[in-house]
């Protein structure tokens, strides 16, 4: 439940003791835990709203920092940082103040340090300057470096706030952080995230298709032999040779060898050497390794029966390519490994085929999916329900996805989790979790092994690409928005993901994924008018009735920008001149549609601002535009309708209309031939 704002101290005024730190933010838990300013650790988890972080990092405690000064000076900063709204925007989320809380005390211990621990309102410029040099020694990639700086400009922000002491300096005279680093300026329009390419994303999701429905029954068996094992050793006493010998027995009449290390556990320089410890506990031989006669033992029949990598029960599934056994036996320290790929493949397939965002797909738990049919009662849809984490708030919310993201659900609740589906239990703690970071570990961990199961990812630029979790996202978006019919992985069309994706909640105003792709469809028209202003320079000619109309727009911006041979224009003016044909451009297969509705031969009485493409007339219509990159279409067509004349028993109409199609796009083959002579 949200608590009332309380006003922040400014100039010598400081917050009591007893003020809440959190106050006016909607709360997990009961108000009175709260942490209180002159506690000496503040738990931000309590309006955190993110369960799929580890609950340390929400943590701030002030006793890490070396003298009272800095701990007062840091608590005043936090404190302003946690309850003054920026002058755009709303107040920041407790994972940027605990991030920021990292950051904070790099600078506070790189002044202890490099420059004896000088207080903050000390500082001069030549100080912050050798800590940008002292940042950059590290080899922080520039996005870090950013995050890094960041907390300098707003310490000195704080400066009223922080009584104690506050740093009085206007770092780098004010300048954007992204000049004094050295960061490109980059466009405000076009989302930054780099998309995965084609020639990564097509074998990485086949992989993770393959993991989820093939791997996934062999993994989630092994780990139940293994508990079924481990919960047996308690019951054996004493050593029993006899077992040993009998279980020995039992693996020479079934044609198997000794089970050995594989190289998956902690110890990969071992592999191949008896795995004396599961031996003993197979057989009911004894609790750990035994020494003497039977150690002795084991070694004999290893030199007997040949060794059997990993040497578990659980069968191994026949991989469809190769018709052999995807992978070796499992050994019981492979079975983690194998688990945690499996975790990456389920969140390559969720977050790529439904368009949540990373903090959403960790948010999953038990019982997340279900179905619910349409108002007709025919189809069936899938949702997922999780929470929506965004401006620090946390919302239930419910997505529409497609069946390869409610198998992938399923499988992750039939692994070890806790209630959060991506929290894996841990010994002797009582959660542990995959966080941003981890998880991008996870996911390139499973790039490299797609190799290992027949699904190798070619590098990119001689590099291995590197899978972050906020690519997937862009990914799809930029494929929709970009190849409206193209197929993932042979099997899933981009077409299914975006009908699906708008059906329901994913494609409203606070999830945002419409936007996005909207964003990408508007990039893409700019691209696809910029490639035909360059046909247009080089002489390609459209024709139909719609094509002197664009030609002479593109001969004015020509004009315009005296953009002829030998002369370089400003790219961005070029650009910006013709974003007004790109907010109107509809690509299609036989012409583009310049719609514009007083013209358009397909406008119906509702006033819709796009063309219906069942009623085109691309040969009529003046909206319609046909350049030489259309003939192939038009080929096609006069191909099919001279096979549909071949066929007999058509009536005199039919063949009559067929005729007439025929001439009338013979005459659009014609006109691009004759225009572009």
């Amino acid at each position: 439940m949200p608590t009332q704002p309380l006003p922040v101290g400014h100039g010598d005024i400081r917050p009591l003791g007893t003020t809440p730190v959190l106050s006016g933010r909607p709360l997990t838990v009961d108000p009175g835990a709260v942490p209180r300013f002159a506690d000496r650790v503040w738990n931000l988890a309590v309006a955190g709203h993110a369960g799929n972080r580890y609950a340390s990092e929400f943590l701030i405690d002030f006793d890490s920092l070396s003298n009272t000064a800095r701990r007062e000076a840091a608590r005043e900063f936090l404190f302003w940082r946690l309850n003054t709204r920026p002058v755009r925007g709303p107040l920041p989320s407790i994972s940027t103040v605990a991030a920021e809380w990292w950051n904070l005390r790099c600078f506070l211990r790189f002044l202890d340090t490099e420059h004896d621990g000088i207080r903050m309102r000390t500082v001069t410029q030549s100080v912050l300057d050798s800590y940008l040099a002292s940042c950059r020694s590290e080899g922080l990639m520039k996005s870090s470096l950013r995050q890094r700086l960041q907390v300098i400009p707003r310490l000195h922000l704080a400066a009223e706030a922080m009584p104690t002491d506050a740093l009085e300096v206007n770092p780098w005279n004010g300048r954007p952080l992204s000049r004094v680093i050295g960061s490109p300026v980059v466009s405000t329009h076009e989302n930054q995230t780099p998309r995965i390419p084609p020639q990564v994303v097509a074998p990485l999701v086949q992989a993770a298709l393959f993991y989820v429905h093939t791997a996934a029954p062999d993994i989630i068996n092994a780990r139940a032999e293994l508990t079924a094992l481990e919960a047996s050793v308690g019951e054996i006493h004493g050593l029993s040779l006899t077992r040993l010998n009998h279980y020995l027995g039992s693996l020479a009449a079934g044609g198997r060898g000794v089970p050995v290390l594989d190289g998956t556990g902690r110890q990969p320089h071992l592999a191949g050497t008896p795995a004396y410890t599961y031996v003993m506990r197979k057989s009911g031989a004894g609790q750990a390794i035994a020494s003497g006669s039977y150690n002795d033992r084991i070694d004999r029949a290893l030199q007997q029966l040949g060794p059997e990598p990993g040497g578990m029960d659980t069968p191994i599934t026949l991989h469809p390519q190769s018709g052999q056994p995807w992978r070796e036996r499992f050994s019981p320290p492979a079975i983690p490994r194998e688990e945690r790929l499996l975790r990456a493949a389920c969140y390559i397939l969720i977050a790529y085929l439904s368009g949540m965002r990373d903090s959403e797909v960790k948010e999953l738990r038990d019982g997340c999916h279900f179905t619910e049919r349409s108002a007709d009662g025919v189809v069936v849809r899938h949702k997922v329900r999780s929470q929506l984490v965004k401006g620090g708030r946390g919302t239930s919310e419910s997505w529409i996805v497609i069946e390869p993201v409610a198998y992938a659900i399923n499988v992750l609740e039939r692994l070890p989790h806790r209630d959060l589906l991506f929290c894996r239990p841990v010994t002797g703690r009582p959660h542990s979790t995959i966080s941003a970071n981890r998880m991008n570990d996870n996911l390139n961990e499973f790039l490299t092994h797609c190799a290992d199961i027949g699904y190798p990812v070619p590098d990119v630029n001689g590099e291995p690409w590197n899978l972050t979790t906020r690519q997937f996202r862009r990914t799809v978006a930029w494929h929709i928005a970009h190849r409206p019919f193209g197929t993932v992985a042979g099997m899933i069309q981009y077409k299914h993901l975006s009908v699906a994706m708008f059906e329901g909640y994913a494609g409203t105003s606070p999830s945002g994924f419409r936007a996005e792709v909207a964003a990408e469809e508007a990039l893409a028209r700019l691209a696809d008018v910029v490639e035909r202003y360059e046909d247009f320079k080089a002489g390609v000619r459209s024709t139909s009735p719609g094509g002197p109309r664009t030609d002479n727009e593109f001969a004015r911006v020509q004009k315009e920008l005296q953009d002829f041979p030998g002369r370089l224009v400003d790219e961005r003016r070029l650009h910006a001149m013709l974003k007004a044909s790109a907010r109107t451009l509809h690509i299609g297969t036989v012409n583009d549609c310049y719609y514009q509705p007083e013209t358009a031969l397909c406008r119906t009485p509702s006033g819709e601002d796009r063309p219906l493409l069942n009623s085109c007339r691309p040969d009529r219509c003046g909206n319609s535009t046909i350049t030489t990159r259309h003939r192939i279409g038009w080929e096609a067509a006069r191909g099919d309708t001279e096979r549909a004349l071949a066929f007999v028993g058509l009536s005199d109409l039919q063949r009559t209309a067929l005729r007439g199609h025929l001439n009338d796009v013979t005459k659009v083959i014609e006109g691009i031939d004759c225009a572009n002579d």
